[in-house]
């Protein structure tokens, strides 16, 4: 028989095999085309003597398997081959050629290694010098693979086959194949990954929270049959990022798996920019490496921008980020009233009393006044997680003159701030004002306050709360209105509280660029009658009711020389010290008070008269040797003196009688200039005894 003739029916199906390809890949998630030299090993028939009819012989084939993307464990097989088998003792051969296909099974064996088996069977054709036959055939194989990529496989493997005819085998053998498979469908693959993204409007104001705390999420899941590995996803909006965000990097994907990756992004300080809410292309890149080849995958996303002033009130403390201390205006407005807290009433209370109330005198000068936002309402936003408020930041409060409750309370909150006065925000239904820490213990609030109901604690401080909307009608009213307000929601659990520069901690405060906007200071002048004429009122408030009630108590004679020290305290405490001395000397006549001793030590303490209340310290640990007070006045003003060997022994002796109150001794170094140094503010004392 002549080649022709022998190669015929192999390119024939051949030819129907690649004509089918494309019609076939179209249907298939994974279609793999081998190329297959065999070795041909023959079991029967034999001849009569048991010798094999067949010697050991070889040829090859192009064979295919076909992985529906719906059933990834199944299979099918397709293909041709031809195999010449020499005939034992003869100088003949037997060519078969076989066309046909069978099912089978998969398992996956790790990223790269494939176990198969299979059965099936087709048509051969079989050819001998003295003709050709046509018959069915079967055959069963089993192989391993083993992927080196996206499109290459090499493959081992081996199958038994029966080529049959009516009256029995024309042969059966066993082949043994190693060969190299191309996956059409491989340089796409890697590119199944899903990508579902969820991302949050964003708030300029936290660009900087959106580092560390997530702007969405994203779900990627792995399509594939194949893991994807050393996963990297990026997040990045060119318009306002200087470059990509990498949020998650992830070793291994398996196939079919999901992972839920958050979005986080840096943002530049160009997106605080946005004054009116707008819409942004981002793009969301993941990268990641399937069977050893690098891939990419983009997908396109919109970020929706809120103006610079939106925030939503999920979360209280946000509105800590609007509290620019910082800011030029804020602290031109806020130093100068410090400054003339500080000068005018000293001894009154406590700087940060005096300062917080000229604060508010001065926004009442400026013209301040309460503007409820009918767009943005305060009482209606806050009781939403998701609605979007519109909040001022302190220097556009200060230009417009106006806000809501929230606007106004941000500003009274970052002059305090500004003034170095810790600051909280106090949030009853539908309302939000302000506190301020009074730089007082609740102990020693106790014997300031006439109304021990008018001042919060909060982990041993006693803060003042201040209604910043009735800034109109002075300190005084804005006090005893807050003050109320927390009282009414403290009865009913429906109040919230929380530190300033705690909520910093979480969202640190933002600062905007005045963009041309002018502000004039109020008239300094103004500003400091104001302050004092309501510094006068508040204490003539604290103080009236309880003079005219220790006075009577005096006259009555039951503890007159405790009551006087009382009465002593009082004055002290609202600097009215020349009344304080004159209580306390009388209270000494009566008898050797080592309270009013002490007292009188502070006076002069708080006068710059360190030598003078170093004998009176000394007088009251005569009396009375184990005065804490005494001890800790004595250290004070030891060092006032400089008389350091002095001072060492009394906070020696200090430290063992009481230990907390040496704890509240701060003497920095004990150098003349440290000294100095430590004293150049102004001196407070909490120590009146009674």
């Amino acid at each position: 028989m002549s080649r022709p003739r022998i190669l015929a029916p192999a390119f024939l199906a051949s030819a129907f095999l690649l004509s089918a390809i494309p019609l076939v890949a179209q249907a298939s998630s994974d279609l793999q085309l081998s190329l297959v030299p065999t070795v041909a090993v023959p079991i029967g028939p034999t001849l009569g003597d048991g010798l094999p009819f067949y010697g050991i012989g070889g040829g090859g084939g192009l064979e295919g398997e076909l992985v529906p993307g719906f059933l990834p464990f199944a299979m099918l097989r397709f293909g041709v081959d031809a195999e010449l088998l020499p005939i034992n003792q003869s100088e003949g051969g037997l060519t078969l050629v076989a066309a046909g296909g069978g099912l089978g099974a998969r398992l996956r064996a790790g990223a790269r290694i494939t176990l198969k088996a299979w059965g099936g069977g087709g048509i051969y054709m079989g050819m001998v010098e003295a003709g050709t036959v046509r018959n069915p055939y079967w055959e069963a194989g089993a192989g391993i693979g083993l992927r080196l990529g996206p499109t290459l496989e090499l493959s081992l493997g081996g199958r038994y086959r029966d080529f049959l005819t009516p009256s029995g085998s024309l042969y059966r053998g066993v082949s043994i194949a190693a060969g190299v498979g191309y996956d059409l469908a491989g340089a796409r693959k890697g590119g199944s990954i899903r990508m579902e993204p969820s991302l949050r409007p964003i708030f300029p104001l936290f660009y900087t929270w959106y580092d560390d705390n997530p702007a969405g999420e994203l779900v990627l899941r792995n399509d594939e049959s194949s893991p994807l590995e050393k996963v990297k996803v990026s997040f990045e909006v060119k318009q306002y990022m200087d470059g990509p965000r990498v949020c998650a990097e992830l070793p291994r994907l398996a196939p079919g798996a999901s992972a839920s990756v958050p979005v986080f992004a840096l943002f530049n300080d160009q997106i605080f920019r946005v004054t009116e809410g707008t819409k942004s292309a981002g793009e969301i890149v993941v990268e990641y490496f399937y069977l050893g080849s690098a891939r990419t995958a983009r997908y396109p996303v919109t970020v929706t921008v809120n103006n610079r002033n939106a925030m939503t009130w999920d979360d209280d403390r946000k509105a800590a980020a609007f509290v620019a201390a910082k800011n030029p205006l804020v602290l031109a407005f806020s130093k100068s009233v410090a400054s003339a807290a500080r000068r005018t009433g000293s001894g009154i209370a406590t700087t940060e009393i005096r300062t917080a109330l000229g604060l508010l005198e001065a926004l009442r000068v400026h013209g301040l006044g309460y503007v409820v936002d009918p767009a943005t309402p305060y009482e209606k936003l806050a009781e939403s997680d998701t609605a979007v408020d519109f909040l001022q930041f302190p220097q556009q409060t200060l230009a417009y003159k106006a806000g809501d409750c929230d606007d106004l309370s941000v500003l009274y909150a970052a002059l305090l701030e500004a003034a170095g006065i810790r600051s909280a925000f106090v949030l009853v239904p539908g309302h939000v004002y302000v506190a301020f820490d009074s730089g007082l213990t609740p102990d020693a609030a106790r014997r300031l306050f006439a109304n021990p109901s008018e001042w919060i604690e909060r982990e041993g401080t006693a803060w003042i709360p201040v209604e910043v909307t009735l800034v109109a009608d002075g300190f005084l009213k804005s006090w005893r209105t807050g003050a109320r307000e927390w009282r009414e929601a403290e009865r009913d659990a429906s109040l919230a509280f929380f530190e300033t520069r705690k909520a910093w901690e979480l969202y640190e405060p933002v600062g905007i660029a005045d963009e041309g906007v002018a502000v004039m200071l109020p008239d300094s002048a103004k500003v400091q009658a104001a302050y004092e004429s309501e510094l006068a009122r508040f204490v003539a408030d604290q103080t009236s009711g309880r003079i005219v009630e220790l006075t009577t108590a005096i006259k009555a004679g039951k503890s007159p020389e405790a009551d006087l020290n009382r009465l002593g305290i009082l004055y002290a405490q609202f600097g009215q010290f020349d009344k304080a001395r004159a209580q306390f000397l009388e209270a000494l006549k009566r008898r050797e008070n080592p309270a009013a001793l002490v007292n009188l030590g502070n006076l002069a303490y708080l006068e710059d008269k360190a030598r003078e209340a170093v004998g009176w310290y000394e007088r009251a640990l005569k009396a009375q040797p184990e005065s804490g007070v005494a001890l800790l006045g004595l250290a004070r003003a030891l060092y006032e003196l400089e008389d350091f060997t002095s001072l060492e022994s009394a906070v020696a002796k200090l430290r063992s009688v009481n230990p907390d109150l040496a704890a509240k001794l701060s003497l920095p170094g004990a150098t003349a200039s440290t000294a100095r140094a430590s004293e150049a503010g102004e001196k407070e004392v909490d120590t009146w005894t009674e």
